[in-house]
């Protein structure tokens, strides 16, 4: 049911740190949260320190009081692919309108010859 790139344009956003904005592209594809630059910089600060490089089942939960979005990161699964670490990561995003459904993304990301991460 959830297709890691079924959702991967609205997130992808979070790799070059620029606000996401909602998007509907067609019936299936839907967002109520609208990331910030704040809110990024927090989820890129969770993934680097309390997720990336850790144990499988690591969690990092973020609120930004100033665009009202919250979150939760897991990480799901570690292996190695064409000799690169990679990471299988859960990202739950809500929006301020508790009333509102939360985005539900699954996405790989792997380390790349310079220490970072990117999404793959």
């Amino acid at each position: 049911m959830l297709s890691p790139l079924k959702y991967a344009l609205p997130f992808a956003g979070l790799l070059a740190l620029q606000p996401a904005q909602a998007q509907m592209l067609g019936p299936v594809w839907e967002t109520y949260v609208t990331l910030t630059q704040g809110d990024l910089e927090m989820i890129k600060a969770d993934l680097n320190n309390q997720i990336h490089n850790k144990q499988v089942g690591a969690t990092a939960s973020w609120r930004n009081d100033a665009s009202g979005n919250s979150g939760r990161i897991t990480l799901l699964k570690s292996f190695t692919r064409a000799g690169r670490r990679c990471e299988n990561i859960d990202y739950v995003i809500s929006p301020p309108e508790k009333a509102l459904p939360s985005d539900h993304y699954i996405f790989t990301s792997c380390v790349q010859s310079d220490g970072s991460w990117k999404l793959s």
